[in-house]
């Protein structure tokens, strides 16, 4: 009898699971992918952002590809750039299998838009919303980053910075065409 019930409970969750997609449809995009042609910022390597409180140390990574997409690395837990090289490819093995981190970017004049799914506590994934501005090729700064299932702004800018990396992680991914 338990065998059933636990059989029964584990097949009953297996189909709530797989309808949750249809259920609870992750948000879209809307900016549409287009390749990057321009030269507003260097693309052959990634974009870090480093924070550094009493607390902890650590390092958020951001790539930028000339078909348009962008992928969002995620925190690295130190500030040494050899570090988060090092475990890139092995971040980059989890990241092509999930959605999240992965998006699109738009360069207009010296305005980037950057749009990518997020983690979220619910069932499907938000967008994450972030605007700013070019300062150099190498460096972008981003001031206004929001998220979609939430009315909550945050205006705290900051500021990313461009290292060449020749083992750049490859774009490819199932969930932007």
């Amino acid at each position: 009898m338990k065998t059933i019930f636990v059989f029964l409970l584990f097949i009953g969750l297996s189909v709530y699971i797989s309808c949750c997609s249809k259920l609870f449809p992750d948000e879209k995009l809307t900016i549409q992918r287009a390749d990057y042609t321009g030269n507003e910022l260097k693309i052959d390597g990634y974009y870090y952002y480093q924070e550094i409180t009493e607390k902890y140390s650590n390092t958020i990574v951001m790539v930028l590809y000339r078909n348009g997409i962008v992928l969002s690395c995620g925190s690295f837990s130190t500030t040494d750039l050899n570090v988060v090289e090092e475990d890139m490819p092995k971040r980059y093995n989890l990241l092509k299998k999930h959605k999240i981190g992965w998006g699109v970017f738009l360069i207009t004049d010296n305005q980037i838009s950057i749009e990518r799914w997020n983690a979220s506590t619910g069932f499907s994934l938000p967008i994450a919303i972030c605007k700013g501005y070019i300062e150099n090729d190498s460096t972008f700064h981003i001031t206004e980053t929001y998220f979609s299932d939430s009315e909550k702004t945050n205006y705290g800018e900051t500021v990313y910075h461009f290292k060449q990396f020749a083992n750049k992680p490859d774009s490819t991914n199932n969930y932007i065409k």
